[in-house]
């Protein structure tokens, strides 16, 4: 197990390097809300409840959830689908850093010109954004 994943061997130590366990511990055994102080980068957390209470309500009312997929075996559809760019690592630290930032904005313009999801055919959904990368010196692979 991973530091932090376990009680702390003393309150004093959970005390001064809390780790995953003390956070879920101190919730108490059903979380009360009211007692939280949500700050703003807790939003995705909030959207999350919030999400859940609607699926709930939704169920209650005899209806599916949003987003329910009941397609089992097959690929979900991500916005990036399996792309993965291969390029080799440059001997500067700083260099790589900047070569693997502008081929990652390239490839975000790439599928904000061009979104594979909406391909009507499945097979070059991961393929049509790599177009545009085509003129760098990047070898490109879709696994």
């Amino acid at each position: 197990m991973l530091p932090g994943q376990l009680a702390a061997d003393s309150y004093e130590a959970g005390q001064r390097q809390p780790g995953d366990y003390e956070a879920q511990v101190s919730q108490r055994p059903i979380a009360i809300h009211g007692l939280e102080h949500i700050g703003a980068t807790d939003r995705g957390v909030m959207m999350f409840r919030n999400q859940t209470r609607r699926g709930i309500r939704a169920v209650q009312a005899g209806h599916d959830p949003a987003s329910l997929c009941r397609d089992g075996g097959g690929v979900i559809p991500t916005y990036c689908n399996d792309t993965v760019v291969r390029m080799p690592p440059d001997v500067e630290p700083a260099v790589d850093r900047q070569s693997m930032r502008e081929i990652g904005r390239q490839l975000a313009d790439a599928y904000f010109r061009d979104p594979p999801l909406w391909a009507s055919d499945t097979s070059r959904m991961a393929m049509r954004p790599l177009g545009a990368l085509k003129e760098t010196s990047v070898e490109q692979a879709v696994d």
